[in-house]
């Protein structure tokens, strides 16, 4: 399925309401997920491979006196969490063990454009990311299970090129346009007479 930037921000947004996920959360994944896709990463598989994961209570997260640590993270739910804390200089960085998509991280990181981030895995840098500027230094950064993120200069040598459709997979499509479609209200009587639009008609002068 080929889609613009605003086709798959608003479908990715429509999915991310038909997960019951909070409207702030749903337009910050709109616009990372679709970041993502324009550096010809899979950011809509991430997605759908988090909204399926087990949902639990957060959990705060421990301060060693230089991070926050969150264990069993999730990017939806701790990853905002800890990129915000990040952002309020809060701490000097925050490390996010067990992260269920350590790629969708660098998509919400992108809504904070100014500010530059730099995305660890063992003490060495695998991403880095500048306003809208992506550095990807090690595709094994997507399979990575503990990632550390810091609020630094880093050196964009390679950013990935930007494209302006992508170009996205039937099975993926149709998923997100199903979980869009939960948002739907069944037609009924009583949509009918109270939803938006009831009541109204054509005045003829």
């Amino acid at each position: 399925m080929d889609l613009s930037f605003s086709e798959l921000k608003d479908l990715v947004f429509n999915a991310s309401m038909g997960s019951n996920l909070p409207a702030g959360v749903c337009e910050d994944l709109s616009f990372g997920v679709t970041f993502l896709e324009t550096r010809s990463l899979p950011g809509c598989k991430e997605l759908l491979y988090s909204l399926k994961c087990e949902r639990h209570p957060p959990v705060s997260p421990q301060n060693n006196g230089v991070s926050l640590i969150f264990s069993n993270s999730r990017a939806i739910f701790e990853g905002l969490s800890a990129i915000d804390l990040l952002v309020s200089e809060a701490c000097k960085s925050v490390i996010l063990k067990n992260i269920d998509s350590s790629m969708l991280l660098v998509g919400l990181a992108s809504n904070y454009y100014g500010l530059s981030f730099s995305f660890y895995k063992n003490k060495e840098i695998c991403a880095a990311l500048f306003n809208d500027q992506l550095n990807w230094e090690n595709d094994n950064f997507r399979r990575s299970n503990d990632i550390e993120i810091r609020l630094n200069n880093s050196e964009l040598k390679n950013p990935l090129a930007k494209r302006s459709r992508m170009l996205l997979d039937d099975n993926v499509f149709k998923e997100l346009s199903n979980l869009a479609s939960n948002m739907l209200v069944p037609e009924s009587e009583l949509s009918r007479t109270t939803g938006a639009g009831a009541g109204l008609s054509l005045i003829h002068i």
